[in-house]
């Protein structure tokens, strides 16, 4: 069985046929296919940069023992709210030969402008770090933001 098409007016056996769209009909499309990637130019374009957004003050350090443990606050100048976060501290003798490293994952989220405190807890600092002659430089490594 074969299909054939015909006019609707005059009857005739029409052979071939071409849909396209029209002037106004891809203008139409053109806001919808932006709207659709939306998401993808925001989370391109418009993300978070952690380093100027969350920073890192009032560190304290205290030696218990054989461990260390660095406390300090994050302060979150944006409006995003920041999770997953990554706090390292670094120790550096006086020459400037790298001694050690901590790291802590912070299991609450910062949210927009406000702070958090933090504490890492190091169970076999460098000697130097519990005399107390070597301070931590204590920075974000890591944490990610929602772009929506």
């Amino acid at each position: 069985m074969k299909a054939i098409m015909k006019c609707s007016n005059c009857g005739a056996e029409m052979s071939n046929m071409n849909m396209t769209w029209g002037r106004k009909q891809m203008w139409f499309m053109i806001p919808i296919m932006l709207l659709g990637f939306l998401p993808l130019i925001k989370m391109t374009f418009f993300k978070g940069d952690i380093t100027k957004d969350l920073k890192v003050s009032d560190i304290q350090t205290h030696a218990s023992g054989r461990s260390l443990e660095i406390v300090g606050l994050i302060t979150n100048s944006s409006s995003r709210e920041w999770s997953g976060i990554t706090v390292e501290a670094e120790f550096f003798d006086a020459s400037g030969k790298f001694l050690d490293e901590a790291s802590e994952y912070l299991r609450s989220d910062i949210a927009g402008n406000s702070k958090e405190h933090f504490k890492i807890v190091i169970a076999s600092p460098p000697e130097d770090a519990v005399s107390g002659s070597v301070k931590p430089i204590v920075k974000i490594s890591g944490g990610h933001t929602s772009p929506f």
